[in-house]
């Protein structure tokens, strides 16, 4: 089971079925199960810069670091403001004002930048603005305890949290903050016949105890007896 199985298990129960779209998952909420104390927002793929441009395998091969024969990883925990000690990468929210809270300049967005100055990976604001009105107007954060018996089990816990009403400053003003954080985990695989597979994973995190920041009204709830 991936180590993620928490909240596909989640969304079995619930009848969700996976899906790309920007939409919440169940009854006009996006619903997400989580064990650690960090939560992943959304991952969403740079439409710009060598990232957009190239993509995942070409990023990896040329920011990555390899971790063993054959096996290359794009990680870390990347913050607004700071070049990352590893990756020599530089976070950024370009045509945002801190001070105002507020976008002045829609076509700018989050950017990555490598230690020459040039653009790694861009997330446009109009898509972002979209997805996240969209998929986390309502949202539901449900904790679980994972048994590792006989057979892995999940155990869903009460209370949940309760997000409700969102404006995507929210986030970038969180994002300045150092309270959501980009830590990626992409790879790329080479095996012996050389063929290569690739994975893309662009996390935005948070940590729980900061989720009340992103949301206009945000509690906990507890849950009945099922």
């Amino acid at each position: 089971m991936a180590v993620n199985g928490g909240g596909y298990t989640l969304e079995s129960l619930l009848s969700i079925k996976p899906n790309g779209r920007a939409e919440p998952d169940y009854l006009g909420w996006e619903v997400k199960a989580f064990s650690q104390p960090r939560i992943t927002l959304m991952t969403p793929e740079p439409d710009g810069g060598f990232y957009g441009e190239h993509g995942v395998e070409a990023f990896v091969r040329k920011y990555g670091k390899e971790t063993s024969p054959g096996t290359m990883y794009f990680t870390g925990v990347h913050r607004v403001g700071t070049r990352h000690t590893q990756t020599s990468q530089l976070l950024s929210l370009e045509g945002y004002d801190s001070t105002k809270g507020k976008i002045v300049d829609v076509n700018g967005g989050i950017h990555l930048w490598d230690e020459k100055g040039l653009p790694s990976a861009i997330w446009s604001y109009p898509d972002l603005i979209t997805h996240w009105g969209r998929k986390h107007a309502n949202a539901v954060y449900v904790p679980f305890e994972k048994s590792e018996t006989d057979v892995r089990s999940y155990r869903y816990l009460s209370p949940v949290l309760l997000g409700n009403g969102t404006d995507f400053t929210n986030y970038l003003s969180s994002m300045c903050s150092g309270r959501v954080m980009y830590d990626p985990a992409c790879k790329v695989i080479v095996n012996e016949r050389g063929r290569s597979t690739s994975k893309a994973r662009n996390q935005f995190r948070m940590n729980a105890s900061d989720l009340n920041l992103l949301y206009h009204n945000f509690g906990e709830h507890q849950l009945g007896p099922v």
